[in-house]
């Protein structure tokens, strides 16, 4: 007997089988009562069941008397949280979407290839960023090696201003700097003479433009060598040393296109001043590395 129904059912096919089978004792003939037996209990029940059960109304009920009470659960920030509420819902309905700049930095580059999360909630919600005394400290050393080199960079120095540098001389740690020139002077490079320095190369890349600062060039034995000035700590870990070279790889991809040669041509490496320590990266990507690095990170933002 199954459910509701008065008559009896045949056995399953299942039951059968593993019956034929010898899996199970031999099937009986028909059911042992003529008439369904009565239940114990035939009372219908519903699923899934209800989380709070028994609880349910003693829950809505206290629900209610909250509500009831203080209509205004926010306080005095009432109106701050529906703005930020507004805000997220807001944020949430753009998803992950967002306009990249056409410009993009050079030095920017490993930010939107490793983090596109942050670049986009940058781009959605800008703030200004604190100025830093290394900033500023590299600005200044990146003026005093171009001016020493006798050479004219294509545009201002980095993060400065018209009569900035001047004008703010005195604030900056004077013995710090001197430090630094020291240890240019001591350099490979204190005797060579550059061929460019400070070159602003634009680079068309995948439908944006990427700004290219080259600090300094300098040509040996038919070949080029691209020297980016760091002022900062040198990289800790081989994963860190990965991202910053793909710095030096729009560098030279961009070099090599406006001198129309071929990339391999042109090496590119990092000095740190701060370490006396000069970092050529193993292995620096080519424009299709780039490219396939780009589209996949920015296809998430």
């Amino acid at each position: 007997f199954w459910s509701s129904q008065s008559a009896p059912r045949g056995p399953s096919r299942y039951l059968v089988e593993l019956a034929e089978a010898g899996i199970i004792p031999e099937l009986p003939e028909g059911p042992v009562a003529e008439e369904k037996p009565e239940a114990q209990q035939d009372t219908p029940m519903s699923w899934p069941e209800d989380p709070l059960g028994g609880r349910r109304r003693v829950v809505e009920l206290a629900a209610t008397l909250v509500r009831e009470a203080e209509p205004a659960a926010g306080g005095e920030f009432a109106e701050d949280l529906e703005l930020l509420l507004a805000e997220r819902a807001r944020l949430s309905r753009a998803a992950e979407s967002v306009e990249l700049p056409h410009r993009i930095p050079a030095s920017r580059f490993k930010d939107f290839v490793t983090d596109p999360s942050r670049i986009a909630s940058d781009i959605r919600r800008p703030m200004p960023e604190r100025p830093y005394r290394a900033t500023r400290l590299g600005t200044l050393f990146h003026s005093w090696v171009e001016e020493r080199s006798g050479l004219s960079g294509s545009g201002d120095a980095i993060d400065a201003l018209p009569g900035e540098l001047d004008q703010e001389y005195a604030a900056i740690d004077g013995e710090e700097l001197a430090r630094l020139q020291e240890t240019f002077e001591r350099s490979v490079w204190a005797g060579r003479k550059p061929v460019e320095v400070e070159r602003e190369i634009h680079l068309p890349f995948d439908g944006h433009i990427v700004i290219c600062k080259i600090d300094a060039v300098y040509e040996h034995d038919g070949r080029y060598q691209i020297v980016d000035w760091k002022t900062g700590k040198a990289p800790q870990s081989d994963g860190e040393l990965a991202e910053r070279q793909l710095q030096l790889a729009l560098y030279r991809l961009a070099f090599a296109r406006w001198k129309g040669i071929d990339p391999d041509s042109v090496d590119a490496v990092f000095y740190y001043v701060s370490d006396d320590r000069v970092i050529e990266p193993e292995r620096i990507y080519d424009e299709d590395e780039l490219l396939a690095l780009w589209r996949s990170a920015t296809r998430s933002t």
